[in-house]
């Protein structure tokens, strides 16, 4: 859904701060409106190109994540030494406990991670879509020269 369109007076501050930085988290912030709301107004203003700021566009893989990420697989042998051990007679209640909490953690971890990668193949496709459009975009408009 399109947010509010944008006054005369945004638009003559937008271009006031991309003239005096080119960032969009700090002209979004002043602007109260979303970085991508600011990227895609400087793009329809002609102002930059969306190589030019496919740099600066916030996406999942510009995510502060650790390189040693945990695999399903690393996971799911997590979760299967927990359900091992739980089955165990000689544990103590507190240890019953924690491992019943390692088990719903890695249950979790694993749905999220299943959740991130999905989001990651989507935003892929979608930023692949965006590329096509802009050069379709751009062969549209030398043609029409």
């Amino acid at each position: 859904m399109p947010g509010k369109p944008w006054t005369e007076q945004e638009i003559a501050r937008l271009r006031e701060l991309w003239n005096q930085t080119h960032d969009l988290n700090s002209i979004a912030k002043a602007m109260n409106k979303s970085v991508e709301a600011v990227r895609m107004k400087l793009m329809r203003l002609g102002l930059r190109d969306d190589e030019q700021l496919q740099e600066q566009r916030s996406t999942t893989r510009g995510s502060v994540l650790p390189v040693d990420i945990m695999t399903h697989e690393e996971v799911l042998k997590i979760l299967a030494g927990a359900i091992a051990r739980l089955q165990q007679p000689d544990l103590e209640k507190r240890e019953v406990m924690q491992l019943r909490v390692l088990a719903d953690a890695a249950k979790t971890y694993d749905s999220l991670l299943e959740k991130f990668e999905r989001w990651v193949e989507i935003e892929a496709k979608i930023l692949e879509m965006e590329k096509r459009l802009n050069d379709l975009q751009k062969a549209k408009a030398a043609d029409a020269t």
